[in-house]
């Protein structure tokens, strides 16, 4: 039999095998594999709901933070109400995901709180190039939207914490028991949030992972050059500057940095991008 690993205990692997439930599994002494959350296993059964492993299958991907595989498609939950949106953050995660090859969405949740920010922010982010959803865990806005967007994907949910990931998938998967977080008056951040990854079964060869608080996927072993390319915008411009490579920052010529001056990329944008350039410069020395 084949399923997916939905959480590990203490050794037991619990197993989602379809139509047949959740089996509690351990690994055959032969597998030496580490196994994450999301691997793809293949299980003998021993007793009812009960399996040896006896198979990592191969991962077509894997996260470090948090430390799941297989996944097909992260949702990065913001807010343009409280804590407000910050642009650096933003950017970083959203290159993070995309240094792993995979496309985020962006949901920026709380959008009654503040509806003229939510509509900046979805405008802009838009233009930059990404799917960008106003949803509110409160009343149910676009909850709808996003749900369709999640059918046969395993989804990782992440932001940093008081945004509302965890009441967003209390909309989502009518679950009471994820643990909701309130933010603090005086440092604008969420506490009392979730502590570990999750991954929730919503029906068939559907999941979404909670996160813990902020967790951007690393970008430590990206190299200065690839920066660039996790920048959707910069895509149509990349190959025309007058020198090759160019690192788009004191070098004449550049079409980068003309599609700034002519605000087709976002002076913050921009920014964005020298500040991870410069990180990874100074990673490489």
């Amino acid at each position: 039999m084949v399923g997916r690993v939905i959480k590990n205990y203490n050794g037991y692997y619990y197993v989602d095998v379809g139509p047949a439930g959740l089996w509690e599994c351990r690994r055959r002494g032969k597998v030496k594999t580490k196994i994450l959350v999301g691997d793809m296993l293949m299980i003998t059964p021993i007793d009812t709901s009960k399996g040896v492993i006896e198979q990592v299958l191969a991962r077509k991907n894997e996260l470090r933070r948090p430390a799941v595989a297989n996944v097909d498609q992260i949702m990065v939950v913001m807010t343009p109400a409280v804590p407000k949106l910050n642009y650096r953050l933003t950017d970083t995660l959203l290159a993070s995901c995309m240094y792993q090859h995979l496309t985020p969405i962006l949901l920026l949740n709380k959008c009654e709180l503040n509806p003229h920010m939510t509509q900046w922010y979805t405008k802009y982010y838009r233009q930059c190039g990404y799917e960008v959803y106003a949803v509110s865990a409160y009343t149910g806005a676009g909850i709808g939207a996003v749900t369709a967007r999640l059918d046969g994907k395993m989804t990782v949910f992440s932001g940093p914490s008081g945004v509302g990931k965890s009441s967003l998938l209390a909309r989502i998967t009518g679950r009471e028991d994820l643990h909701i977080g309130a933010v603090s008056k005086k440092i604008q951040r969420g506490r009392h949030t979730t502590r570990h990854a999750e991954i929730i079964p919503l029906r068939e060869q559907t999941y979404v992972v909670d996160t813990p608080g902020f967790s951007a996927v690393a970008l430590a072993s990206a190299a200065p050059e690839e920066i660039q390319n996790l920048f959707p915008e910069f895509v149509p411009y990349l190959g025309r500057c007058r020198f090759s490579p160019c690192a788009h920052m004191a070098e004449p010529d550049c079409r980068i940095k003309e599609a700034v001056k002519d605000e087709h990329i976002f002076r913050a944008r921009y920014e964005s991008y020298c500040q991870l350039f410069q990180a990874a410069k100074e990673r490489k020395k």
